[in-house]
């Protein structure tokens, strides 16, 4: 081969290289993915909208970063460097993950946000750099390393996932592992640089003859730039009002932060959007015809493609929890009524001579994470005991399995219409990607009734004062109104009963007994926290303490699911000691432990009582196969579709600006995430399944006009 290639199976080695190198960044990047969510609100018992709020900003900023990165690779570091760049950053960020200080935590999202900049855009371009122009081995290339990414996408939510509910560290050895894997991902890569030889770009490959009776190719970039456009005065003006429209947003985004109507982040994203409206005018100023419509149909169809992402982008959060909190996981027993006292993996005292939980060596932390949990005393070990409970992030691995076992049909199916002149065009594949998409919701609004059972407890008096009540005896977090539980936890006064609709999740549960917490014992907690601060700057610090002068009646430790190695009580001295700094966790753990007693009884009784409405696997199995079905039809299609329609000049910028409606729709999917628990399930269901069939609507309505904005291209 050209420049010494060598091949195997008719690609070059270099190829196989940059599968594995992939696939294992792909398994890092899901296996971390699937544990996010999960790990902010069951680890650090954040509240559901806090932890929503950062899954946003760390999935749509993953997808920003690589224009930084690509720009920085084109210009300065080639793709080489930038990609061995990025992965040593997501390796270092998922190393992070291991310390669940919020320091670190926060650092390495933001090492793996940088790090994912450098690396995803430059792997494939260097994919394509492997084959001469017009190679038409390019497209099996690209199908070969989809399948990589895929590969990793199916493993690591099964591996980081059993690792997280399996082994002592918890989700500290999922998170290591995706570090793991990404060091894999590495060493490949480095040790395969001797067969990832790139072609010159000036060399193009044999011409092909046409075939007899093959069908017309679209028109030329040159021939669309003569061609008039058949959008009229919509084109015309296209430069005009994009530039409009993009000053107004990029004004608007700094000025609704500053008047507080946006916070930070949704201003940045406000004026990302500007941004690129901006980007796309200055493209259509530089050209015209048919060229300039080929731009505007990208557009117009990248605004559809958000609605898409936004829904299926949910994966990771809303419909995480939703697997994790409501639905039934045991798959070959009877699931287990649930304790409503958390069960503690280790009870005993602090040693005062042993070290502190930030001098405990690396070496030892990380080799002590993988051990396995212990056995509870008469459970009997079975092949079957992986999928008594499955690991929640197991759902996730569905779409990527369905991506195996799919997307050749799709391929032979697109390959079989065509010939028969029947293919969909490309705005009609996105108009079907979308309605199964509305479809893989709708299944979820079939669930969510399903869910929505009646549990009542026995209720003798109202809640403590502590918990507010709305007019028609909603219990309420706070006297604005924002209710628990979306509404559905309501006093009956006249029956003295609580009524629950649903499965009353365990961290909601825990939230609204630490709100009964007295108000004495919660400023004695505020100033134990502050105390803890001190283990950060005095190493020789063996605890700290605070005496409870007013014991909180029912006061129980066990309650709290906090380890005595953390916190302990002592009755006697009543004195409450901590042996480390203490996070938000053990505040909101030893707030229901001091919660009022007869009401945490009760809260701790609908908790379990309601868990027996948990639902069937299947609803989740058939809402992921349904979106796979939609990505199949929409995600490969869009690419394709930003290839033959850009002008050659503006080819990378516009792909960027594609792949920012990525960015766009995790950023609505995680604002999304943010209103869940305040919207009752079928509510919010049903509201994402209109929405995106709505869009699916009117993208089949003004599909006819994109089909011609085109121009002949299929």
């Amino acid at each position: 081969m050209a420049n010494g290639q060598r091949t195997f199976l008719g690609h070059p080695v270099g190829l196989y290289v940059l599968f594995f190198t992939e696939m294992w960044e792909r398994f890092s990047y899901y296996g971390m993915r699937a544990l996010l969510i999960l790990y902010m609100v069951n680890y650090f018992r954040w509240e559901q909208k806090d932890a929503s709020q950062i899954y946003k900003v760390y999935t749509s900023f993953v997808y920003v970063t690589p224009i930084l990165g690509g720009f920085l690779a084109d210009r300065y570091l080639g793709n080489r460097i930038a990609v061995i760049i990025g992965a040593i950053l997501m390796a270092i960020g998922h190393f992070l993950m291991a310390f669940e200080q919020y320091e670190i935590f926060i650092s390495a999202l933001i090492f793996l946000m940088i790090g994912n900049g450098f690396f995803k855009p430059n792997m494939s371009t260097q994919v394509g750099r492997l084959y001469p122009a017009n190679d038409g081995r390019r497209d099996g290339a690209y199908t070969i390393f989809y399948m990589g990414i895929n590969l990793g996408a199916f493993l690591a939510p099964i591996v980081c996932g059993w690792l997280a509910e399996n082994t002592v560290g918890g989700y500290h050895s999922g998170f290591t592992m995706a570090g793991i894997g990404m060091l894999f991902g590495l060493t490949i890569y480095l040790v395969g640089q001797p067969f990832i030889k790139e072609i010159d770009p000036s060399i193009s490959a044999p011409p092909v003859a046409a075939q007899e009776g093959a069908a017309p190719t679209a028109i030329t970039e040159g021939e669309a730039a003569r061609t008039p456009s058949t959008l009229g005065i919509i084109s015309a003006t296209a430069p005009l009002w994009l530039t409009v429209l993009g000053a107004i947003t990029l004004t608007a985004a700094p000025i609704a932060f500053l008047i507080e109507m946006l916070n930070i982040w949704d201003a940045i994203m406000l004026g990302i959007g500007g941004l690129c409206l901006l980007i796309v005018a200055w493209v259509c100023s530089q050209v015209q015809g048919g060229v300039r419509d080929r731009v505007l149909a990208i557009m117009s169809m990248g605004v559809f493609v958000i609605f898409f992402w936004a829904a299926f982008e949910q994966a990771g959060n809303v419909l995480n929890l939703w697997a994790d909190k409501t639905t039934n996981r045991y798959l070959t027993q009877e699931a287990p009524i649930p304790n409503a006292v958390p069960e503690i993996v280790e009870d005993k005292p602090k040693d005062p001579d042993a070290p502190q939980a930030g001098q405990v060596g690396l070496g030892e932390r990380f080799s002590n994470m993988f051990k396995l949990k212990p056995k509870p005393e008469g459970a009997e070990a079975g092949a079957g005991d992986s999928l008594n409970p499955v690991p929640t992030t197991w759902f996730l691995s569905i779409n990527a399995l369905g991506i195996f076992a799919i997307a050749p049909i799709f391929a032979w199916l697109w390959v079989w219409l065509d010939k028969r002149g029947r293919q969909p065009s490309i705005p009609m594949k996105m108009t079907i990607g979308l309605i199964l998409m509305s479809a893989s919701v709708g299944v979820m609004v079939a669930a969510a009734k399903q869910e929505n059972k009646r549990t009542e407890i026995a209720m003798n008096s109202p809640p403590p004062a502590s918990i507010p009540l709305t007019a028609d005896n909603q219990l309420a977090r706070n006297t604005e109104g924002e209710l628990y539980h979306a509404g559905r936890l309501v006093y009956d006064e006249a029956n003295k009963k609580l009524i629950v609709d649903g499965v009353l999740p365990d961290n909601e549960k825990d939230r609204i007994i630490a709100q009964t917490a007295p108000k004495s014992f919660v400023e004695k907690i505020g100033e134990l926290k502050n105390l803890s601060e001190k283990f950060e700057d005095d190493k020789e610090l063996k605890q700290v303490s605070v005496t409870i002068d007013e014991v909180p009646p029912g006061f129980d430790m066990k309650y709290s699911g906090i380890k005595k190695s953390v916190v302990s009580w002592d009755p006697v001295t009543k004195q409450l000691s901590a042996y480390q700094k203490l996070a938000e966790k053990e505040e909101v753990g030893l707030k229901v432990a001091a919660g009022e007693t007869k009401f945490r009884d009760v809260i701790n009784r609908a908790y379990v009582e309601s868990s027996t409405f948990r639902v069937s696997a299947m609803w989740l199995v058939w809402a992921y196969l349904l979106a796979t079905l939609g990505e199949l039809c929409l995600s490969p299609v869009g690419l394709s579709m930003v290839s033959k329609l850009a002008p050659a000049k503006f080819a990378t910028m516009l792909m960027g600006c594609w792949m920012l409606t990525s960015s766009f729709g995790n950023f609505v999917a995680g604002s999304l995430g943010e209103v869940w628990g305040t919207i009752p399930p079928v509510s919010f269901f049903l509201l994402s399944t209109i929405v995106v069939g709505i869009a699916g609507v009117i993208l089949f309505i003004v599909s006819r006009w994109i089909v011609r904005a085109m121009h002949g291209v299929k």
